[in-house]
């Protein structure tokens, strides 16, 4: 725009030269030459006479091939084959993170059946064995948030190595520590927690990296199956091996299963595609940023609406999820009057269906937005808010069932649907930040473990209201009513304040503007334009 205004200044401002039979000159100028006589109409191109047919015997020219057109189509055919590629290393990284996700989801669940083998093998009473499954949730809540800083730093795919590394050293290590004493247990779990609590936020931001539009939902939904399939994997097959193998063989065929996945994810997991831009904000432009603007960033960034309602979000999944994870197996035992075998069938079951429905609801929301039946944003809310009233309806009808089918039945409904998160608040996490994925990650993470500890003192709480020890029924159903409550505040908090524009999009933008101002381009605004275009010599 600006050459063509420059260009214009000149005509304006430059004496009528003939070119030919016409005026090369703007309109109103040439329409004033018009007016004072000075030009003549230019004359019509003579038409150029057809081809003559060529003699009898005479050689055919045949034109030559618009070599341009066929570039053109080559080059479309080579974009598009470069866009399949990257499509499909997208996909290998979502299955890889999946699969770390459900590994790291087995390595912290198979604690708790390794443990009956070994308190009968050392005596552990009931408060040793709380201790030692307190252990890992201890040193899985201190480095979420510094873990998601040095994911956003250095990227995922080597915080996550080093956690799978860990995690299959600790496993392994276990009949060492249990010999040596508790205390050795407790520490070397809770030295396992401390190196796993960065890898849930490191997933998150080597997946950001890797998907966009259609396909994070795809890949949020696919973390969240990767998840209940290592959950159903540490629950199904631990205690077989160790009653048959003895739990020394299951951990270390636990430690050797996550040993593997570390040399797969070496050789394959990325933290970024190999043709991803390098960021453009040198280092020392951000150190020249004051770190009282950092600061301020950085709150405005965590008291963002946005953020805020999916930390609730989160949050509000696990206050519920905690409570049928820790209380159910208890009102199936000692209200419904399940045996021990029939209670642990009863809760595999709705973990099933629930993995079930995690693969499913992936396909169907990537088709959704591909399709443009739904936006990004509408896939947020539209499956958020199934998720949420759904399984409040489940919880509301597990109250008032009275038969273990009916109850697990009601169960499979809240499972299922619970799961629909993974297109939910699962994947604002992807959306609500471009440049702190990590550092939004932990701490919401954070957060939502300190909604998974306090939601089964809430759960006794409610239980010892009715007077009678939570032993009635009349008490479990207020308690089941309570937890549908919660949902219902989560879906109203979340769809009404989620976004899936970046909160801090602008701002190492800002900050390199800011810092580099006199390199900055300057664009001339309507006024300069308007000066340049009648001959003034004025910039802006």
């Amino acid at each position: 725009c600006v050459a063509a205004v420059r260009s214009l200044s000149t005509v304006h401002t430059t004496e009528l030269q003939p070119v030919g039979s016409a005026w090369k000159v703007h309109e109103s100028v040439y329409m004033t030459a018009a007016a004072n006589g000075l030009t003549q109409r230019r004359p019509r191109a003579a038409t150029p006479p057809p081809p003559a047919a060529p003699a009898p015997g005479s050689p055919v020219s045949i034109p030559a091939p618009n070599l341009a057109e066929k570039q053109v189509i080559t080059n479309g055919k080579a974009v598009k084959k470069a866009e399949d590629v990257a499509e499909s290393e997208a996909i290998l990284q979502i299955y890889l993170l999946s699969g770390a996700r459900g590994i790291f989801q087995t390595t912290r669940i198979c604690a708790g059946p390794l443990l009956v083998s070994m308190s009968q093998e050392y005596g552990y009473s009931t408060e040793d064995k709380g201790r030692i499954l307190s252990a890992f949730a201890a040193g899985y809540a201190f480095t979420q948030v510094v873990g998601g800083m040095a994911a956003d730093r250095f990227g995922g795919a080597p915080v996550i190595q080093f956690g799978l590394m860990t995690s299959a050293l600790s496993l392994c290590l276990l009949p060492v520590a249990a010999d040596a004493g508790l205390t050795e247990v407790w520490w070397l779990l809770w030295l396992m927690g401390l190196t796993q609590g960065p890898t849930y936020p490191a997933q998150l931001v080597t997946t950001a990296q890797w998907v966009s539009g259609s396909l994070r939902s795809y890949a949020s939904a696919l973390g969240a199956a990767g998840s209940t399939a290592g959950a159903l994997f540490a629950l199904g097959l631990t205690p077989p091996v160790a009653s048959r193998l003895g739990w020394r063989a299951a951990a270390y065929l636990m430690g050797a299963a996550t040993l593997v996945f570390a040399v797969i994810w070496q050789f394959y997991g990325r933290s970024k595609p190999a043709q991803a831009q390098v960021k453009t904000t040198s280092a020392s432009a951000e150190q020249s940023v004051p770190w009282q603007l950092r600061v301020w960033k950085l709150l405005r960034i965590f008291t963002a609406l946005p953020v805020l309602a999916v930390y609730f979000a989160h949050s509000t999944h696990n206050f519920v999820r905690y409570f049928l994870t820790g209380w159910m197996p208890t009102y199936y035992h000692e209200i419904l009057h399940a045996s021990a075998d029939n209670t642990a069938v009863q809760l595999v079951i709705p973990d099933v269906v629930g993995l079930l429905m995690s693969f499913v609801s992936a396909h169907i929301g990537r088709s959704l937005q591909q399709k443009g039946t739904l936006s990004a944003l509408g896939v947020r809310r539209v499956f958020a808010t199934i998720s949420f009233l759904g399984a409040a309806l489940g919880l509301v009808a597990t109250a008032q069932a009275t038969t273990i089918q009916g109850v697990t039945a009601c169960q499979c409904f809240v499972h299922g649907l619970a799961t629909l998160q993974g297109l939910g608040f699962g994947a604002s996490y992807l959306d609500v930040s471009k440049h702190h994925n990590g550092l939004i990650t932990g701490v919401g993470n954070t957060i939502a473990t300190a909604a998974s500890f306090a939601s089964p003192v809430f759960a006794s709480y409610v239980l010892t209201l009715g007077g009678q020890g939570g032993m009635s029924p009349e008490d479990w159903q207020r308690l089941f009513l309570a937890f549908a409550a919660s949902n219902i505040l989560g879906v109203i908090i979340y769809t009404v304040f989620v976004s899936v524009d970046p909160v801090d999009d602008d701002e190492r933008s800002d900050a390199t503007l800011s810092v580099n101002s006199k390199d900055a381009p300057k664009i001339p605004d309507s006024s300069t334009m308007s000066a340049q275009s009648n001959g003034s010599k004025k910039q802006q």
